[in-house]
This record gives C-alpha cells, structure tokens and sequence, in this order.
C-alpha cells in the first residue's frame, strides 16, 4: 500500500501547527478575530433594522431569561467539545469553551467550515495536537447533529398523543442506539475510524463518543426552552408549544447546517421555523420569533467571543513541546 498520501498529510498538519505557533500567526489571529467582532456588530445591526422585534408589550424578564437560556445552552455546546476530544485521546486543555466561542465567530464567513477551522487552530494554540483537534471536530459534526435529531420527534407533541407518540419515538431511538453503541461490531468500526482519525499512538474512547451525542440533546432541549421563553414574553404562547418548539428548532438547526453556503445558517434556519411554527402560533408571530431568535443567538455570539478574548490573552501558552495543559 502507498502510504505516501498519509506521511504527506502529517507532513502538512506538522508544519501547520508550527506555523500555528508563531508568534506572527498569534498577532494575525489577533487581527482577524476583531475583523470578525466588527463583522458580527454589523450583522446585528442589520438584523434589527431588516425586522427589529415589537418589544412594546414584551415580558422583559422572560426575554431576559431566555437570553440567558440560549447563552447556557451555547456554553454547553462548547462544554462538549470537551467529551470529543477525550473519545479522540486528547485531554480538553483550560480555556476550551474561550477558544469555542472565538473559533465560531468565522461562521459568520460566507462558505462553510471557516469555524472547525479557526476552532482547530485555537485549540492547537492551546496545546492540543492539531490533528487530535481536527479529529474531535469531525465526531463533534456528527454527534450534534445526531443529537438534534433525536429531539426533532418532538414536534409532533402538540397534545397528549404526540406527546406519547414523540416520547415513544425518542424511547425507541434511544434504545436502539444504546443497544447499537455496545454491539462488539459497532464499537470495533468506531474505535478504529477514532483511531485512524486521532493518529497512531492515540488512546481513543468510543463511550465519550456516544456521551456527547446524548449530551448534545440535552442542549438542543435547552435551545427549544430559549425558544419558547422567547415566544412566551413576545406574544404569551401556550405551555402546549414547549415539546413542538425544541423539535421546530433542532429541525430548523439541522437544514442550517447543511445549508454551508449561508453564514451561520442565516435566512435558511428563519424559514425553516417560519414554516413549521407558522400554521401553529401564526404567521406573523412565527416571524417575530423567527428574527428575535437569531438576534437572540447573534447577541450570545458577541457576548461569548468578547469575554473569550479577554480569557484567552489571560491563557498561559502552550509548552515548547507541545504538551496538553491541565483542564
């Protein structure tokens, strides 16, 4: 077997974390990161001028509780960064959920994966071998949008039988994939493609793999509570719209995802909750939600990167050979 294509791959990965190391590339970095902030500035300014929300009549302390919500709910996506990286072989170094929010700003580029990429480079910079990194950014691709999938059954549960339908659904989907997570046979073929991923010498951990994708469900739950808080202070939606929300959002979630070619899924997750939640709440008051909830988003966005900018200059950097630091 030629195995020139894989030294050449190391090959590039080596000298890209040395150049990641540079002291030219930091002050690079720097400079790009406040072209992002400027960048975000200006899309919230868009924002609320294209369709500023009517806050007349809002409940300002549900809207406050769902910002806070959906800034939980962000944070935990940066949390379980860290259960990737161990199922890779990688300790989470100090300063991962800084180096999350900084590394996701370049979302906001037009294209897709400008944020795995500059969230690899930060976490390199943290001492993470950068191959590692990209590697628990791969499984990180597929354990959320594993776990978004399991919450969208929810939609269904708009009175007692869906509810029992979507909670029968997510029973048996979470039993399966247990049962399928233990099977010898699957978890021989994940071990080995974590392996084959994390590079040689790597001690991968298939269950951190699987922990991540039920974590990631809690947090999309945690999204669709944001949601309904919100829907709640603007126009007092009903308690019956909780379980139908988070399944609105996570599904709308997944066609942003895909949708690369749209910054941070802009306009594409809006008209996914438009049209699930429209027939529903009303058209009107679908986009309402629709426009506040990415306002809402974009706001823990520039909250979450400018306090990682302040913790990362406070970052020790990483030692000369490379090493992981203590998390």
């Amino acid at each position: 077997m030629d195995d020139r294509p894989p030294r050449r791959a190391l090959g590039a990965l080596s000298r890209l974390e040395r150049a990641l190391r540079d002291p030219r590339a930091r002050v690079a970095g720097a400079v790009l990161g406040l072209a992002l902030l400027g960048l975000l500035l200006l899309r919230l300014a868009d924002l609320w001028g294209d369709r500023p929300p009517d806050l007349d009549d809002a409940d300002w302390p549900l809207l406050a509780l769902a910002l806070a919500a959906t800034g939980v709910a962000m944070t935990c996506l940066a949390l379980i960064w860290g259960p990737c990286l161990r199922a890779v072989g990688a300790e989470p170094p100090r300063g991962l959920a800084a180096a999350y929010y900084l590394g996701q700003l370049a979302k906001y580029l037009p294209g897709g994966g400008w944020q795995y990429l500059g969230r690899a480079a930060l976490a390199a910079r943290l001492g993470v071998p950068l191959r590692a990194a990209g590697a628990s950014l791969a499984l990180e691709t597929a354990a959320i949008v594993a776990g978004a999938a399991l919450v969208t059954p929810l939609l269904l549960a708009d009175d007692a039988l869906g509810a029992a339908v979507a909670v029968v659904i997510l029973h048996t989907v979470a039993v399966g994939a247990i049962a399928a997570a233990r099977w010898p046979r699957v978890v021989g073929v994940l071990r080995a493609g974590l392996a084959r991923a994390a590079g040689p010498g790597a001690t991968v951990r298939p269950g951190e793999a699987a922990r991540a994708v039920g974590l990631f469900a809690g947090a999309w739950l945690i999204f669709g509570l944001a949601l309904w808080l919100t829907a709640r202070a603007l126009f007092a939606a009903p308690a019956a719209e909780l379980l139908p929300m988070a399944g609105a959002f996570a599904i709308a979630w997944i066609a942003g995802f895909v949708a690369v070619i749209a910054p941070g899924g802009i306009g594409v997750r809006e008209a996914v909750l438009v049209g699930l939640l429209g027939p529903r709440i009303g058209a009107a008051e679908a986009i309402l939600l629709a426009a506040a909830s990415r306002i809402a988003f974009t706001l823990v966005d520039l909250g979450g990167a400018l306090a990682a900018v302040v913790a990362m200059r406070r970052l020790a950097p990483p030692a000369p050979n490379g090493a992981t630091p203590a998390g």
